[in-house]
This record gives C-alpha cells, structure tokens and sequence, in this order.
C-alpha cells in the first residue's frame, strides 16, 4: 500500500472510529436500532451445529493463537533475523491491545442481556477485543503474504480477511457484543496498523540487512593483482 493511501485508509478510519465513539458515549451505550435488529435475529436464527461452530471460531481470535501468528508472521517477514522479527510481531499486537484497552475501559459500554450469551465474558462492550485482535493479525498477515510472488493477491488478502470477519461475525452469533461493538473494532484495527506496521516493516528490514553475511570478495574485478609472466 503507497503511502498516500495508507494515510487515506488511516484518517478515514480514524474519522469514523471517533464518530462512532462519540455517539454512543452521548447515548450512554444504549444499542443503535441496527444492533437491536441484527442481534435479535442472529439469536432467533441458531442452531446447536452453527453455534457451536461460532465458538470454536471465535476461540481462534483472543488469546495464544494470534499471538502465535503474529510471531510466525514477524519471523517469516524477517528469515535472517526470524528471532526479531518474531518478538516484533508480538509486540506490535500487544501494543495495539494497550491502545483498544484503554478506549474499551474509558467508554464502558454495556454489552447485550447476559441471558443471550452464549459464552462467559466480561469487561466492556467496545470496542470489541476479539475482532479488533484478529483484524490486527489479519492484515500484518496479509501485508506479509501479499509481498511472496507466488501468492495471488486475492489469497493474500481474502483469506485473512474472511478469518477476521468469521471471529467477529462470531461474537454476534454468540451473542457477547452489538455488530456496532465489531465494527469499531475493525475501524481501530485498521488504524492501528496503518500506524504500527509501516514502521515496523522498516525495522525488519534494516534488522535483516544488518543479519545479512557479507558478500565475497570478487576476484575477477579491478581489484585482483595483475598476473606477471
């Protein structure tokens, strides 16, 4: 992604993640008609198959699984410098984490009637942890396969993509969070890494330079003494 659009996609999603915010402070948590609505009918619509599908789901999006493939990921981006590249993927998710904790506890809104749930939760409803997680993971993953020649685009980014919207829909189906709770955490998702992976990047990439072995000598150039008769 060129600069220009990166700073696009990151002021767009800031604008709307703040607008978002914004209204539902002044409305004191209270659910939008659309969360009413979609929440409502994703519990009139399960199924023992489909919910317990949504759990093991939703089980991939907090926790040690994307905290394994930020690290997998951090190590492939940088092969020279695996070691590194493995504790800055970490740290970047974790860093991200600190950022959505702070908006979840500051804002302290409600999550759906607890006789809804499905699974055992708490701390606040916004934004929601597990889709901002995997979103996060998602697109470092997806940076990551789109710059290998031979993966498609349309694998590199739509399988991360279809991952982190299944753990989002998930908490829906579940019934944990309002689908206003997952949309913010996609947009701080989205923010976050337009911040934290470009710098990021040119850490690796400096790393892996400085890991790299010197280069031989070349003995066929100027440089090699002159043979003598």
């Amino acid at each position: 992604m060129s600069r220009p659009l990166r700073g696009t996609v990151a002021a767009v999603s800031a604008v709307a993640l703040i607008a978002l915010v914004t209204v539902v402070a002044l409305r004191d948590g209270a659910p939008f008609a659309v969360d009413s609505r979609l929440h409502d009918a994703a519990v009139r619509h399960r199924t023992p198959g489909w919910s317990e599908a949504f759990r093991v789901i939703t089980s991939t999006g907090s926790g040690v699984p994307p905290l394994v493939v930020a690290a997998v990921a951090g190590a492939l981006a940088a092969p020279r410098a695996w070691w590194l590249g493995a504790v800055a993927g970490v740290g970047a998710l974790v860093t991200g984490q600190l950022g959505r904790f702070a908006l979840v506890t500051a804002l302290d809104r409600p999550r759906p009637p607890a006789a809804d749930w499905l699974i055992h939760v708490h701390n606040a409803a916004m934004p929601s942890g597990h889709a901002a997680t995997s979103a996060m993971v998602a697109i470092g993953v997806a940076v990551f396969l789109a710059r290998l020649p031979r993966v498609p685009r349309t694998v590199a980014y739509g399988v991360p993509a279809l991952w982190a919207a299944a753990v989002g829909a998930s908490r829906v189906v579940l019934g944990v969070h309002w689908p206003t709770d997952v949309l913010a955490g996609w947009l701080y998702a989205t923010l976050a890494a337009c911040l934290l992976l470009p710098p990021l990047g040119r850490a690796l990439d400096r790393a892996t330079d400085r890991a790299a072995p010197p280069r031989p000598a070349d003995d066929s150039g100027t440089d090699a003494p002159a043979h003598r008769p």
